[in-house]
């Protein structure tokens, strides 16, 4: 019974909320679960300030997503994402399946997602060259399968701001695909290594050392003979 009363707060508040604003809202201090079904959301923008699951369900098609301080959405089931998301509050999305596809913005637009940190399965993609905004030092655990997918003559463009890289880290066995992409300042497993290349010690290859090591051999045998024939000559 609290999780069908649960099911009608939510199913009432996108009511409300697609006449009023045209946006799901889970306000602060309530609780709303999908019940494991399946919703398509026509674009709707969705504020989650309270708390929402997924139960295993689908939720489809969704607008401008904003997960506010102290909001906290279980993601666990599947989610696709068709404009910006924000996260500030809590994302439990490790046994998730993330879609992040534009479906809802301008063709060729740039999309923002922050505070995604560790996905089970999670999927970019864009039919019509679209930009996704990671932040600067972002790093995204991906566990299942990570899929970056663009179309021939309309890349798909995963970007930060000029600064420190983001990165997809992969759990183990993760997979990747990854097709008609274009990556800049974005690294799929660690970034390139800034440190200084180790020189050897003194400075000196092998080769080097090794003839140094020959000089200094013949150098000692020709004091030697020199030391040995000057004897020889005192009476």
């Amino acid at each position: 019974m609290p999780k069908l009363r649960f099911l009608a707060a939510a199913t009432l508040a996108i009511g409300l909320a697609s006449a009023a604003h045209a946006q799901m809202e889970i306000p602060a201090g309530s609780e709303s679960t999908l019940g494991g079904g399946s919703q398509d959301l026509g674009c709707l923008g969705v504020t989650i300030g309270g708390s929402y699951s997924l139960d295993g369900g689908s939720l489809q098609n969704a607008g401008a997503f904003l997960i506010e301080s102290g909001g906290v959405l279980d993601a666990q089931g599947s989610i696709q994402l068709g404009a910006d998301f924000r996260n500030q509050g809590t994302l439990n999305a490790a046994a998730s399946a993330m879609v992040f596809d534009g479906s809802c913005a301008a063709p060729g637009a740039s999309i923002t997602v922050s505070g995604v940190t560790t996905v089970g399965n999670l999927t970019f993609s864009s039919s019509s060259g679209q930009s996704f905004v990671l932040p600067n030092g972002a790093n995204i655990v991906v566990t299942g399968n990570l899929v970056l997918q663009g179309q021939p003559g309309q890349p798909l463009q995963i970007t930060t701001a000029s600064g420190q890289p983001a990165t997809f880290t992969l759990g183990p066995g993760a997979q990747v695909t990854q097709q008609n992409v274009n990556l800049v300042n974005v690294y799929v497993g660690p970034p390139p290594s800034a440190a200084p290349v180790a020189v050897p010690v003194s400075g000196l290859g092998w080769t080097a050392s090794l003839a140094l090591l020959l000089s200094l051999l013949s150098w000692g045998a020709l004091r030697s003979a020199r030391v040995r024939s000057f004897l020889r000559t005192q009476p």
